[in-house]
C-alpha cells in the first residue's frame, strides 16, 4: 500500500504525519495543515482548509496510475456530490453496478475508471487545477494522435520492380 502524503506548501512538516482517515481512505497522511488540541480531556485534530485537502487527495487519486479501489471510487463520487444512481448516468452504467464496484463486488473496467477520473478533472470542485490536468491530456492525445497519423500514411502503395518496394522509394526516370 502506498501512503499519500498531503502537505500545506510553504509549511514545514510538523514531527509526526496525522493518518488522516476522515476521508474513508486507509492511505492518506497529511505532514503539516492541522493542530492537535487536548478538549475536555479528549484529542482532538483541526484540519486547515478541508475542502482544498479533499480535492488534493481527489487530484492525487486521478493522477496515480493504478486502478481505482472502491474506496477510492467512492471518495471522488461523493466530492463531485453525485448519488450513484447520477454517477451510472454519467457512465452509462446502472447504479447498482456503481454500487458494486464501491463495495468491491466487481471490478471497475478500465473504460469506467478512466471516465470517472475524466469526470472529477471536469468537475466544479476540482477546478481550476483539474481543468489544467485535462488540457494536459488533451494536449498529449493530440500529440499522440498526429504522430500516429505520420507513422502509419494511409494509404500504402506498393510497386513491382524484380521485388516489391513502395512507391516512393522507386526511382524516378532519369532524363538527360
Amino acid at each position: 500500500m502506498t501512503k499519500k502524503l498531503m502537505a500545506l506548501h510553504g509549511r514545514e512538516p510538523l514531527s509526526e504525519p496525522l493518518h488522516y482517515t476522515a476521508c474513508g481512505l486507509d492511505d492518506v497522511y497529511l505532514v503539516n495543515g492541522f493542530t492537535r488540541e487536548e478538549i475536555d480531556g479528549e484529542d482532538a485534530v483541526a484540519i486547515e482548509d478541508l475542502d482544498s485537502l479533499w480535492k488534493a487527495i481527489g487530484l492525487a487519486l486521478v493522477k496515480g496510475r493504478k486502478t481505482l479501489t472502491p474506496k477510492e471510487a467512492r471518495f471522488l463520487r461523493h466530492h463531485m456530490d453525485l448519488t450513484q444512481a447520477e454517477l451510472g448516468g454519467e457512465l452509462r452504467v446502472s447504479d447498482q453496478t456503481v454500487a458494486r464496484w464501491e463495495k468491491g463486488g466487481t471490478p471497475i473496467p478500465g473504460p469506467a475508471d478512466v471516465a470517472l477520473r475524466m469526470l472529477f478533472l471536469a468537475s466544479k470542485c476540482a477546478q481550476p487545477e483539474g481543468g489544467k490536468v485535462l488540457m494536459r491530456v488533451l494536449a498529449m492525445l493530440d500529440d499522440l494522435r498526429e504522430r500516429d497519423e505520420e507513422e502509419h500514411p494511409a494509404p500504402i502503395r506498393l510497386h513491382h520492380a524484380k521485388k516489391w518496394v513502395p512507391e516512393k522509394a522507386r526511382r524516378e526516370p532519369e532524363y538527360a
